[in-house]
């Protein structure tokens, strides 16, 4: 088995690597921690069975990669590796063609179940994962006496934000238009008695908004 790993963490890179030979001990690595380096291989190689790559990098991350290898009519299998546990970031990987999401924390044993199973073609995600995807409720914090409860949609927009998205982008992200967002990102002010988006990243990170584990 070929696999391809690309982060921007060296540190990461090589110790990913040992795992794989540890748990594949026949199969080839590549790696690259740059993105037009990760292309570079991708256009070289045409044999590779397995892509573990990183959510964001400093030139785009999987984004960039799931777009070329979608434009370029590959079928690898893609497993997105991220510190990320933000539910925004699994949809967004999900929806651009990746076929398993692992957070960077789960165990190495799970790492093999997760690489297995998309090599069979198979959707994979951590335990739970697909209910709170796939049934989203609100999300609700309380916050002293108050409670802020927002929707599975706010929630999405509140991670984008988070994340840095202009409100062009999030519009395009999300297929919504730019009044919509507008108007999200008005009520998202209310609920959290903000007055701006790093006012209101900051309230939501207090409060522990940005995880799949609420």
């Amino acid at each position: 088995m070929k696999f391809l790993i690309i982060d921007d963490h060296q540190l990461y890179l090589e110790g990913i690597k040992s795992i794989l030979k540890k748990l594949f001990p026949t199969s080839t690595l590549l790696s690259a921690h740059k993105i037009c380096d990760a292309l570079h291989l991708l256009s070289k190689h045409n044999n590779i069975d397995i892509i573990l790559l990183d959510i964001r990098m400093p030139s785009g991350g999987a984004p960039i990669v799931l777009n070329k290898l979608c434009e370029d009519n590959h079928t690898i299998p893609v497993l997105v590796v991220s510190a990320s546990e933000n539910s925004a970031d699994v949809q967004m990987a999900i929806k651009l063609g990746a076929l398993g999401y692992l957070p960077k924390s789960s165990p190495i044993s799970e790492l093999k179940i997760a690489i297995k199973t998309i090599q069979q073609g198979k959707e994979y995600l951590p335990k739970n994962w697909h209910n709170l995807l796939r049934n989203p409720k609100n999300i609700t914090v309380t916050d002293g006496e108050d409670k802020i409860s927002i929707s599975p949609r706010l929630y999405e927009v509140l991670q984008l934000i988070e994340k840095g998205y202009t409100s062009p982008e999030i519009s395009q992200l999300l297929d919504l238009s730019g009044h919509t967002i507008k108007g999200y990102i008005k009520d998202l002010f209310s609920r959290f008695n903000v007055h701006n988006r790093t006012e209101l990243i900051q309230t939501a990170r207090q409060l522990h908004f940005f995880s799949l584990k609420h």
